[in-house]
């Protein structure tokens, strides 16, 4: 371990006895473990880390594991560097310290997804076979949330009815969306968790943060997640159709200019992939209105969110190329 490591840490991760230091609270992770930000004052100097102990359990090593073998291969991505880490082989015993970057803002602009975009080609373009394959992220992935929607056909065709959906919508999303496999596109690393509040722009740079649900998904996972997902923990801005078009075009011409063009009709596909996982997920917000698993205000606002980002993504689809589907 690091010098300063030694002298400031303890391997359970506490600061060592009479070390003067405050400690703030970013936020909780999912399992209830606390991020924070420690300032240390030694020798007159006070130095400020971030604190992070293991989130998710079932991702321990993984951060550490990616700046040791997968960081340097893109430069062009800014990482916050781990300083420090313990040894510890149980998860609940796991702990990094990272740089600090200052008081970070994060934000939901299509001007952030837009800039963000230009770097996600730079780890999709990377081996798959570089990444363990026992790395698994958060959610099901396409070809499961099909199998999913299909078992719930009576709630699916019953939330179609709620939402006003035509008959022609409806039977495209069933043999276009639910019942195809094509639109995956191409499987590459993925982040996994690249929602806006892990994004920040720091004295004009993108940093990314939060690699710990690193896994290999579906191209369009990583840009759904910036532009389209949501969630009762938070608001979503939603994006409009011409920044949503936009932010794919400004991902498809990086791709280009690195000699790795996309694949297919690349954003047709997207949005079919878009309407897939809203249709999932205004589902699953109806099965957590029933179970108050969260706030109901948060849930129903999720909700409407999630319906405007399904009625624009259709919109798309039901007007490409100037045909009704």
């Amino acid at each position: 371990m690091a010098a300063m490591n030694e002298r400031v840490f303890l391997e359970s991760g506490k600061i060592r006895d009479g070390i003067p230091h405050t400690r703030e609270v970013i936020y909780v992770g999912r399992n209830g473990q606390k991020v924070e930000r420690i300032q240390v004052s030694e020798d007159h100097t006070m130095t400020s880390f971030i604190y992070k102990p293991l989130t998710n359990y079932p991702n321990k090593g993984k951060e550490v594991w990616l700046q040791e073998n997968l960081n340097f291969r893109i430069p062009e991505v800014h990482i916050p560097k781990i300083l420090y880490y313990s040894r510890a082989l149980e998860p609940e015993d796991e702990w990094m310290v990272f740089e600090d970057l200052g008081e970070l803002k994060h934000n939901f602009s299509s001007d952030i997804m837009l800039k963000t975009s230009e770097f996600m080609p730079y780890w999709h373009l990377m081996p798959t076979s570089l990444l363990p394959e026992d790395f698994e992220g958060h959610t099901p992935r396409m070809k499961d949330i099909q199998s999913i929607i299909m078992a719930k056909d009576v709630q699916l065709r019953q939330l179609f009815n709620r939402l006003g959906f035509p008959d022609d919508h409806i039977t495209y999303f069933y043999e276009e969306i639910l019942r195809q496999d094509q639109f995956e596109n191409e499987i590459v690393i993925s982040h996994g968790d690249l929602y806006p509040l892990n994004i920040a722009e720091v004295n004009n740079k993108i940093f990314i943060f939060d690699w710990e649900y690193v896994h290999t998904n579906s191209v369009f996972w990583d840009l759904y997640t910036l532009m389209d997902i949501t969630s009762p923990q938070y608001s979503r801005f939603v994006i409009s159709q011409e920044s949503r078009l936009a932010i794919l075009a400004r991902y498809i011409s990086v791709r280009e200019s690195l000699q790795s063009p996309t694949r297919g009709n690349f954003i047709n596909d997207y949005h079919k992939y878009s309407a897939l996982y809203s249709v999932w997920l205004l589902l699953l917000i109806e099965e957590d209105l029933t179970q108050d698993k969260f706030e109901k205000s948060a849930l129903i606002r999720q909700y409407k969110e999630t319906c405007e980002i399904l009625k624009i993504v259709f919109d798309y689809l039901n007007y490409t190329n100037g045909q009704l589907f």
